[in-house]
C-alpha cells in the first residue's frame, strides 16, 4: 500500500498514541507525510523484555524526525485488579494529561479494521447488547477526544505500508499466542477470512444501528423503569466511558436493578468502582463516585470551590451564627454530629432524613465548624436551590453528577 489518508484538520495539533507496533508506526508515518502537527505518547508497561528496546527505538525515530515524545514508564507502578482494565486506565489518563499540556485537539489511536472485526465477533459471542458494535471512529475518554483514523485499513495493509516505506516497528510476541480470547479469534477466524468475507462482515457491523434516545444523568423513577434493556445499556456504557471503566451489562443484571428499584425509596448500586446508580425519593441519578471525597477548608470570610461558594464577609447573623471567628472551617458534615437549632439538639443524620436528602449528598454536604471542631451551621437541603439569605452559601449539587 503506497499511501494512507488520515483526513484530519492540518490546522490542529494531535497526540499520537504509539506503541512501536506496526499499526501505530504506520499512523505516525502517515501523520508525518501529511505534515500534521503531532506529539507522541508512549506507555511502557514493562511486561516484556523487548519493551525497553522498543521505547529506545521509538525515541530514536522521534528524534530523527524532530517529534516531541512523552513516555509513561510503569516500572515502579503495581497493577491492581484485572491487568487489562488497569493498563487501559493508566494509558488514557496519561494521554489526557499529554493532550491538555499540548493543547491538542485529540488523541489519535491506531485501531484498525482487524480490531473492529475482532471486537464485533467477541461482542456477538458474549450475546450482550452493547452501546457500539465494533469500534467507534471517534469517542471521548476522560474528557479528551479520541480519533481512530485507520479503521478502514486492515492490519496486513498497514504492515505492508511499513515495509514498503521502511518504517521501523516491532511485533509484540504476546499477540502470537492463543492465550487470550482476542488472539484466538484473530488467529483462528479473522486472519483466515477471504476479502469477500471480510467485506461482508464489515458491512454487517455498519448496518447495526442502536436505538437513539436522549442521554441524561437523572430520570424520574417511572421514566427509568420504562426504559428497555438496550436503552439502559447505552446509558450505563456512556457513563462508564466517562470514568474510563468497563464491564459487560447483561439482561439479567439490568432486570435485577429495575426489580430492586420497584420497591425501594432509596438505594445505591455500584456499577463500577467510580460509577454509581442511585434511587432517591422517586429520582434515579448517575453519580460520579470520584467526586465523593472528604474535604476541609480553612475559610477567611469567603471562598469558592468546586463544591460550594461562600461569602460571609458581611457576617452570618442572618443564618443564626453569632460572633463567627475571622477564620472558620468548612468540611463534610459528620452524620453523628449534633446541631443546636432553637435550643433543640438534632443529629445531622436525622436532619438529612427529614430533608429527604439524596444518599450521595449526605457523604459530602458541607457544614461550618469553629476551630475547635464544634458544628455551628448546616445549610438546609432543598431539591430546587433557593437561598434568600443576604450571606452566601451555595452548594453546587450538579458537581457530583457531572462527568
Amino acid at each position: 500500500m503506497e499511501r494512507i489518508k488520515l483526513n484530519l484538520d492540518k490546522s490542529k495539533k494531535y497526540v499520537i498514541a504509539c506503541s512501536f507496533g506496526p499499526d501505530s508506526m504506520a499512523l505516525l508515518s502517515a501523520a508525518l507525510n501529511e505534515k500534521l502537527n503531532v506529539v507522541v505518547a508512549h506507555v511502557n508497561y514493562r511486561k516484556r523484555d523487548a519493551a525497553v528496546i522498543e521505547q529506545a527505538s521509538l525515541e530514536k525515530y522521534c528524534e530523527a524526525h524532530d517529534i516531541k515524545i512523552y513516555v509513561l514508564d510503569l516500572l515502579h507502578k503495581k497493577a491492581t485488579g484485572n491487568f487489562q482494565d488497569w493498563a487501559r486506565k493508566q494509558r488514557y489518563e496519561f494521554f489526557k494529561k499529554v493532550a491538555e499540556k499540548e493543547s491538542a485537539e485529540a488523541v489519535l489511536v491506531a485501531h484498525q479494521q482487524d480490531d473492529v472485526i475482532e471486537t464485533y465477533l467477541m461482542q456477538k459471542k458474549r450475546g450482550n447488547f452493547v452501546k457500539n458494535y465494533g469500534i467507534s471512529g471517534e469517542n471521548e475518554i476522560f474528557g479528551v477526544k479520541i480519533i481512530r483514523p485507520l479503521l478502514s485499513y486492515s492490519k496486513l495493509e498497514l504492515k505492508d505500508y511499513d515495509d514498503i516505506h521502511g518504517v521501523p516497528y516491532s511485533i509484540d510476541e504476546s499477540n502470537l499466542s492463543n492465550d487470550y480470547e482476542r488472539n484466538k479469534i484473530r488467529h483462528t477466524i479473522v486472519e483466515k477470512m477471504s476479502l469477500e468475507e471480510r467485506k461482508a462482515l464489515v458491512g454487517e457491523i455498519q448496518n447495526k444501528k442502536n436505538k437513539s434516545f436522549t442521554i441524561k444523568s437523572s430520570f424520574t423513577k417511572d421514566e427509568f423503569l420504562g426504559l428497555d434493556y438496550e436503552e439502559i445499556v447505552q446509558l450505563i456504557s456512556f457513563y462508564m466511558e466517562k470514568v474510563n471503566e468497563h464491564k459487560d451489562i447483561s439482561l439479567k443484571y439490568v432486570n435485577e436493578i429495575k426489580k430492586a428499584f420497584v420497591t425501594k425509596t432509596n438505594l445505591q448500586i455500584n456499577i463500577t468502582e467510580s460509577l454509581m446508580l442511585e434511587l432517591d425519593y422517586g429520582e434515579v441519578v448517575f453519580v460520579n463516585k470520584k467526586r465523593l471525597n472528604e474535604y476541609t477548608h480553612l475559610v477567611k470570610s469567603k471562598l469558592e470551590t468546586e463544591i460550594f461558594d461562600i461569602d460571609f464577609s458581611g457576617g452570618a447573623e442572618d443564618r443564626g451564627i453569632e460572633n463567627l471567628d475571622d477564620e472558620f472551617i468548612v468540611k463534610n458534615c459528620s452524620k453523628n454530629d449534633k446541631l443546636i437549632i432553637k435550643d433543640y439538639s438534632s443529629s445531622i443524620r436525622r436532619l438529612f432524613i427529614d430533608w429527604k436528602m439524596p444518599l450521595y449528598l449526605r457523604e459530602v454536604w458541607p457544614g461550618i465548624y469553629d476551630k475547635n471542631g464544634k458544628l455551628l451551621y448546616v445549610p438546609r437541603y432543598r431539591k430546587v436551590f433557593k437561598d434568600e439569605h443576604k450571606s452566601k452559601f451555595k452548594i453546587k449539587i450538579d458537581y457530583f453528577t457531572s462527568f
